[in-house]
């Protein structure tokens, strides 16, 4: 059930909701849920249980309770392979007791399995399919266990794209019948992006808010996906504002509730530091676009529009944006003071009365 800011709460988060339209008004606090957290074996090779425990808390102190894992089949090919060779070492293991421990959910991706182009269809729905019923036989019992990320970001699909279409929505029914029928309760998610750029500057497909909620529709009512988790920029760029952005919030939203699924923002906290697309595309053929944090009164304004539209809020950008305690060579300048910044407006939040509700 989805909880709706109201009274106080609403009027020192997001202004005087007395004076907005009832569409103006959120539908989740303007909170993040959790990030995208990339384990690699060589960044955390050889953590202990109280090590990821340690991680983890500090993301629980901003008030994650959701943990979306990146590299989780290369993890789980490890698992077993260290089994064979009688050096039990399992880092899922690990992240999913602690979750448990913390009553966290968590979300894990599946493997890409090949590509539209280059793998037929049958081959990859049986990859993921095999990928499931091993995972879930393994981890199934960790009732943190909770979500399958279909970690395919695919560029918008032109309306005549008809074959390509069908080949994504072959597959991703497959799987998430897959996963439902493994773990009835588990939710499947995407996570994909819109494009700004109507003048193709980049040779990709442009396609309107209304044509692009309507593939994405379409897609989730003939594959069941349940949860979709749409990045609030594509290209990642500084520039672009809350006007540029709305429409495909108000969209996508609309198309996903129609089709019976949750409709969540994926607001990132990383971002390409330019001025226009002259100097990003300049700076990109060179190779030098500079990357910074999200300042945070621009973040509090990217994260109210998503409240207002989303069912939930994750992230990307918290690793290496956020962290405070990176790993060997994922340090970031400012990191500290961003995560510092956002827990102050986490606790502001807090306070007032915008408390997460429990996902289901």
């Amino acid at each position: 059930m989805i909880n709706v800011i109201s009274g106080l709460a609403a009027l020192v988060l997001l202004g005087s909701a007395f004076a907005e339209p009832e569409a103006a008004k959120p539908r989740t606090p303007p909170l993040i849920r959790g990030t995208l957290w990339w384990v690699t074996q060589q960044g955390y090779s050889g953590w202990t249980q109280d090590q990821f425990a340690k991680e983890i808390e500090t993301q629980r102190a901003v008030g994650f309770d959701v943990l979306w894992i990146l590299n989780t089949p290369s993890l789980f090919k490890d698992a077993v392979d260290n089994e064979t060779a009688g050096k039990p070492y399992d880092a899922i293991e690990m992240i999913l007791t602690v979750a448990d421990a913390k009553g966290m959910k968590v979300i894990v991706d599946l493997p890409t399995g090949g590509w539209y182009g280059k793998t037929p269809a049958e081959d990859m729905i049986a990859t993921l399919k095999d990928h499931v019923d091993r995972f879930h036989a393994r981890y199934g019992r960790h009732p943190s266990l909770w979500g399958w990320y279909l970690n395919h970001e695919i560029n918008p699909i032109a309306p005549d794209g008809v074959e390509e279409t069908a080949y994504w929505r072959t597959v991703w029914r497959a799987t998430a019948q897959a996963c439902h029928a493994k773990a009835p309760k588990s939710v499947v998610t995407i996570s994909p992006f819109f494009l700004l750029d109507e003048p193709r500057r980049r040779g990709f497909v442009y396609l309107t808010p209304q044509q692009y909620a309507g593939w994405w529709g379409e897609t989730l009512t003939q594959t069941g996906i349940d949860i979709l988790m749409l990045q609030d920029s594509g290209e990642h760029l500084s520039f672009f504002t809350l006007e540029q952005r709305e429409p495909f919030f108000a969209a996508v939203a609309e198309a996903c509730h129609k089709a019976g699924a949750r409709f969540w923002v994926n607001v990132e906290t990383g971002e390409a530091d330019v001025a226009g697309w002259d100097q990003f595309l300049a700076l990109s053929a060179e190779q030098k676009v500079p990357w910074r944090f999200t300042p945070i009164e621009w973040l509090e304004k990217k994260l109210a529009l998503a409240a207002r539209y989303g069912d939930g809020i994750i992230n990307w950008g918290y690793y290496p944006y956020m962290d405070p305690t990176p790993i060997p060579g994922q340090e970031k300048e400012g990191s500290k003071a961003a995560y510092a910044a956002y827990k102050a407006y986490y606790e502001r939040i807090r306070k007032a009365g915008g408390l997460l509700p429990p996902l289901e």
